[in-house]
């Protein structure tokens, strides 16, 4: 008997350990095969147009988009900002610490507008940086089986993260094509405005130098078991990318 039971817990270590690699390993190829992890790095910076429409909440975004890799600043110029226009012109920034926000040229003492202004500099710049960050520290990778949608075979990954890492914890279910390589879609919880049941993301890529971005998003009301519950998809499209322009950091300073 002890020796089955013994015998039961190193089979379950082992499956353990291989979903674990399995994980890790679906992860390493899909980043490989969007360009690279360094070779996104190595391009320093990057600016882009934005827009983003979701007509469930009548949220309307578009603007310039500007982030450096390195301490993850972040800058959004705004031509329509449906949260906070009414304030006049807006323009947000994260200095890889502490967020702010213009209106009309002067920054705002504001908390709640602040608040957003955090909220979306630090949000803005993970959607665009995702990908390649799911193998930071802190990030946790389980693999979860497999799934045919539509037609396509995909490997399924769930993501969580440390409790340190990130103003809020989210939770996502990569559904990563088993072909290309590449995620097509996936869920996600969006913690910090308290929704903790998922929407369903899918997603278009163009090459830039190279990187798979993934420029065109929609998602909308799912489940856990990626079922469609909602009635309206919310979208956003980036255009313009370019890597590796001159940014002044000084842009990005209240």
């Amino acid at each position: 008997m002890k020796k089955s039971i013994g015998l039961f817990i190193i089979l379950l270590l082992a499956t353990g350990t291989t979903f674990s690699q399995n994980a890790d390993q679906l992860i390493s190829e899909m980043v490989t095969a969007m360009g690279g992890k360094q070779a996104f790095y190595n391009m320093g910076n990057v600016t882009y147009d934005y827009e983003y429409s979701d007509p469930n909440g009548g949220t309307n975004l578009k603007g310039k988009e500007t982030y450096v890799f390195d301490g993850e600043l972040s800058l959004g110029d705004y031509t329509e900002h449906s949260l906070l226009g009414a304030n006049g012109k807006v323009l947000e920034g994260f200095d890889g610490t502490n967020a702010w926000v213009k209106f009309n040229g002067a920054p705002s003492m504001d908390e709640q507008a602040n608040g957003v202004a955090r909220f979306l500099r630090k949000t803005n710049y993970y959607w665009f940086a995702m990908f390649f960050k799911l193998q930071d520290q802190g990030v946790n990778r389980e693999y979860i089986g497999s799934k045919k949608v539509e037609g396509h075979d995909y490997d399924l990954v769930r993501i969580t993260f440390g409790d340190n890492v990130g103003d809020a914890q989210d939770s996502y279910v990569l559904y990563i094509n088993k072909r290309t390589k590449l995620v097509d879609q996936f869920l996600f919880t969006v913690i910090a405005f308290g929704i903790t049941e998922p929407n369903l993301m899918r997603v278009r890529y163009e090459t830039v130098d190279g990187i798979k971005i993934a420029s065109e998003r929609s998602y909308i009301g799912s489940n856990w078991d990626g079922d469609i519950i909602g009635e309206k998809w919310a979208t956003t499209y980036w255009s313009n990318i370019k890597f590796k322009t001159e940014i002044a950091t000084s842009l990005f300073s209240k």
